[in-house]
């Protein structure tokens, strides 16, 4: 079955389940560095909000051999155990006093979002831009988020500057930055991944190979477009000037970043392919942040770029 006919025969057999009052529509959904994602929005007919769950990757399940049946009855399954978002009063979006402490930022590569950013505000930073959103709900499922554009600041009647220092207020505060080390972050990942037969002793004798230089990872409490932990005040000079060094700073996703304190002896261009590399290799598209390797500069209190500048798209 070809893609554009599975998308279809989804949205109908989902239609006929859920019967006359609800509206399926198929449309398409810009997402981070160009990437356009194929979405099912359903909406009940007595309600104005409209959960959109993503084909792309059911496509791929059933290309490996899952039924279309069985993506069908998870599709639906997922919709139910959300439907409280539908519940949310989304008249609030049309009162700014209401919507003050949710605003919040995030980083997003500027070259490779140029058709995005023409419609948001935004802060130029490095190779990056400083993008809005608005914080409306979290559940066990996830977050529920909207994008900050334009002419939301003509609605509300505000600036570009107000919205930056409510988020600048906001984001540390309601997701505060998580900064760990690499042996660390791999033993959660293993504990999550091996169960009952995580043994602590095992991992630490894997991770005791001496490393040319210790590596942290700066991310915020969700784990959720975490690289922007960058930009928290005294976030990066508390680090540095507790471990008294500048901190090179690799843009692993927009998620997080690896930090690296600074030695003669690092290349930053064997870290900047290292990073290009990885990002071709293990990166979604949607997650990849920069190509570019940056410095945390004590004396400047300041992050550079560790190079010159990239012009190249993360396509």
């Amino acid at each position: 079955m070809v893609y554009e006919m599975f998308q279809t025969k989804v949205a109908d057999s989902l239609r006929s389940q859920l019967g006359e009052d609800y509206k399926l529509t198929l449309l398409k959904v810009p997402k981070n560095n160009g990437m356009i994602l194929d979405g099912l929005s359903i909406t009940r007919k007595d309600l104005s909000a409209s959960p959109t769950i993503y084909l792309n990757s059911y496509y791929e399940r059933y290309q490996e051999g899952i039924s279309f049946n069985s993506i069908v009855s998870e599709i639906l399954q997922i919709y139910q155990e959300n439907s409280s978002v539908t519940h949310l009063d989304f008249s609030i979006l049309n009162d700014f006093s209401l919507l003050k402490d949710k605003v919040l930022y995030k980083l997003i590569h500027t070259e490779s979002n140029k058709d995005l950013l023409s419609d948001l505000p935004s802060i130029p930073y490095l190779d990056l831009s400083i993008v809005f959103y608005l914080f409306l709900e979290k559940t066990e499922y996830g977050q529920m988020t909207a994008l900050i554009h334009n002419d939301h600041l003509k609605s509300w009647n505000t600036t570009l500057d107000e919205i930056y220092q409510l988020a600048a207020a906001n984001t540390p505060r309601f997701l505060p930055a998580e900064l760990k080390t690499m042996a660390e972050v791999m033993k959660s990942i293993a504990k999550d991944h091996l169960g009952g037969e995580y043994r602590e002793e095992l991992i630490d004798e894997l991770l005791s190979a001496p490393s040319a230089s210790p590596l942290y990872m700066l991310t915020n409490s969700s784990g959720i477009c975490g690289a922007c932990a960058i930009l928290y005040p005294g976030q990066l000079k508390g680090f540095a000037d507790m471990l008294e060094k500048d901190l090179v700073i690799l843009p692993s996703s927009i998620h997080e970043v690896l930090l690296i304190p600074y030695e003669d002896t690092l290349s930053f261009e064997d870290l900047s392919g290292m990073v290009s590399h990885i990002n071709r290799s293990e990166v979604p598209v949607e997650d990849r942040l920069s190509d570019h390797v940056y410095l945390y500069c004590r004396s400047l209190d300041q992050v550079v770029f560790a190079g010159a500048p990239a012009s190249s798209t993360l396509s």
